[in-house]
């Protein structure tokens, strides 16, 4: 499931390839997965009044969120916002103390690209159905070989 979102009408951020670019300029980050996954997390929750910060975590992290410290969450953040900032968005997400972080209100992010293709979904299905009917054949010619 892979979106590509406009954000304040200036900004790309492609969750497949994790590129953050601004249009029309060559600028363009390419996100760790880590980062990338936050982001997309951000982005998905932008309409939010406060993102608390142990969802992050565990949207990040999963079940290990527990174990990982504040302060991994804390320097992920503070990198996107670097990158952010270094493409020229500034305070695209602000932190709520002792909760979490919020988007600012005066954030725009719009879907370009829907997540899912309905083809896409389907290729695993189609593999496995191909390789069952390999097996069957392979089986079916294996077994009147040896009966005859």
């Amino acid at each position: 499931m892979m979106a590509v979102y406009l954000i304040n009408g200036e900004y790309v951020f492609n969750e497949k390839t994790k590129e953050f670019k601004k249009l029309h300029s060559d600028v363009n980050i390419k996100l760790t997965s880590m980062r990338s996954r936050c982001l997309s997390y951000i982005i998905e929750h932008a309409k939010d009044e406060v993102i608390e910060k142990e969802a992050i975590s565990v949207a990040l992290w999963g079940s290990r969120s527990k174990f990982t410290s504040d302060a991994s969450l804390t320097q992920t953040l503070y990198l996107i916002r670097r990158d952010l900032k270094f493409a020229g968005l500034d305070e695209f997400f602000i932190t709520v103390p002792k909760s979490g972080i919020r988007v600012s209100t005066s954030a725009t992010v719009e879907v370009m690209e829907e997540k899912v293709s309905p083809v896409k979904n389907l290729r695993p299905w189609i593999l496995m159905f191909g390789f069952l009917v390999s097996v069957l054949l392979l089986g079916t010619a294996l077994f009147l070989t040896f009966q005859l």
